[in-house]
C-alpha cells in the first residue's frame, strides 16, 4: 500500500509518496503561487497526483497546510500564508484524481508524523509543538488526532502570555508565538546583537545570508552571550506558554518538531526551569520531552494518515 504527502506551503508544495511503513519511494515540490488564486493551485495539484497515481499506485492523498481546517468537510477555513477565503480541497481533488483525500492543519499532520515515525505510537497522549515561522500544536489523545468541537484544537501559538505584549501575525497581541515563534526570535536578536552582518558572516552557514535561527544555534553552540540569551528567554516564555498546555492535557510526551527546534538544547534548560516552579508538580515530573528527528514529520504524517484513514472506510 503507498500513499501520498502533501505540505501546502506559501511558497512551495511539497509532494512525497510513501508505503505503508513510511519509506520515502519518490519525492518533488513546485511552486504555490497563491496569489494566481485557488482553482488554478487546485488544478495544477491535480495534475501532479494524476501522474503520480499512475506510477505509484496510492489509494490515498493526505494534505496539511498551516491555517483553520474543517477536517470533517475537507475546507481550509483560513490560511495566514495562503490568503484564500474558506475553500474545499478534499472534494474537488478526490473528484479529479479519484482518490480519497485527508486534510489537516500542518501542525496536526506533524504531530501524526511524529507519534508514528519517531515514537512509535509509544506514549497514548502526546501533544507535539511545531516550531517554525509560526507556532502550531498538535494533540493526540488515547491514540488518535483530537479535533475538539470544531478541528480548531492546538492552536497553541496563541495562547497569550503576555496581555497586550507583542504583537502576533494573527493580528493579537501577546501570544506565545510572538515571543517564540522564527520571526519573534529574530526581531529579539536583533535587538541584543550590535553587528549583525558581521554575525552573520561569522555564524551563519554556507549559503546563508539573512540572521535566522540555524545563525543564531551555532553562534551559541560557540559561547556566543547574546544568542546564548536570545534562547534562555525564548526558553523561558516558552515555559510559560507550555506549563498552561502541560496542565490541561497532561500529555504523556512532549514533542518538538520544526525548524526551531533545533535549538533544544539551548532553550530546553530555561523552560524546564519554568516547569520545575510550577505548584502542580506531578504533571511536569511525569512527562517526557523529544525532539523529532525529522525535520519533514508534517507530510510523512499525511501521507500516513490518509492511508490510516483509507485503511478504516
Amino acid at each position: 500500500m503507498n500513499g501520498i504527502g502533501i505540505d501546502i506551503g506559501g511558497t512551495n508544495t511539497k509532494i512525497i509518496v510513501v508505503d505503508g511503513r513510511g519509506r520515502l519511494l519518490h519525492e518533488e515540490r513546485f511552486r504555490t503561487l497563491p496569489a494566481d488564486g485557488y482553482r488554478d493551485f487546485i488544478s495544477r495539484l491535480a495534475a501532479c497526483v494524476k501522474r503520480l497515481k499512475k506510477e505509484w499506485s496510492p489509494v490515498s492523498i493526505g494534505i496539511g497546510a498551516a491555517g483553520d481546517m474543517d477536517p470533517e468537510k475537507g475546507i481550509l477555513r483560513f490560511s495566514p500564508n495562503l490568503r484564500w477565503p474558506s475553500v474545499p480541497i478534499s472534494g474537488p481533488l478526490k473528484k479529479l484524481t479519484g482518490l480519497p483525500c485527508a486534510i489537516e492543519n500542518d501542525a496536526n499532520m506533524a504531530a501524526w508524523g511524529a507519534y508514528e515515525m519517531e515514537l512509535k505510537r509509544k506514549y497514548p497522549n502526546v501533544l507535539t509543538v511545531t516550531l517554525g515561522t509560526g507556532i502550531g500544536g498538535g494533540l493526540i489523545v488515547n491514540g488518535a488526532l483530537y479535533h475538539g468541537a470544531t478541528g480548531s484544537a492546538g492552536e497553541i501559538g496563541h495562547n497569550k502570555i503576555e496581555p497586550g505584549g507583542a504583537p502576533c501575525s494573527c493580528g493579537a497581541r501577546g501570544c506565545m508565538e510572538a515571543y517564540c515563534g522564527n520571526y519573534a526570535i529574530i526581531r529579539e536578536a536583533k535587538k541584543i546583537i550590535k553587528n549583525v552582518p558581521a554575525f552573520v558572516k561569522k555564524y551563519a552557514p554556507a549559503g546563508h545570508t539573512e540572521l535566522d535561527p540555524l545563525c543564531l544555534t551555532r553562534a551559541a553552540d560557540g559561547g556566543h552571550r547574546g544568542a546564548l540569551k536570545v534562547w534562555h528567554d525564548m526558553g523561558e516564555k516558552l515555559g510559560r506558554g507550555l506549563a498552561d498546555m502541560i496542565l490541561l492535557f497532561n500529555p504523556d510526551c512532549v514533542l518538538f518538531t520544526g525548524g526551531v527546534s533545533g535549538a533544544a538544547r539551548h532553550f530546553m534548560g530555561p523552560m524546564k526551569k519554568v516547569f520545575a516552579a510550577q505548584q502542580i508538580a506531578r504533571p511536569f515530573g511525569a512527562v517526557k520531552f523529544a525532539v523529532a528527528r525529522n525535520a519533514d514529520a508534517g507530510v510523512y504524517g499525511a501521507a500516513l494518515l490518509g492511508m490510516e484513514l483509507a485503511r478504516r472506510r
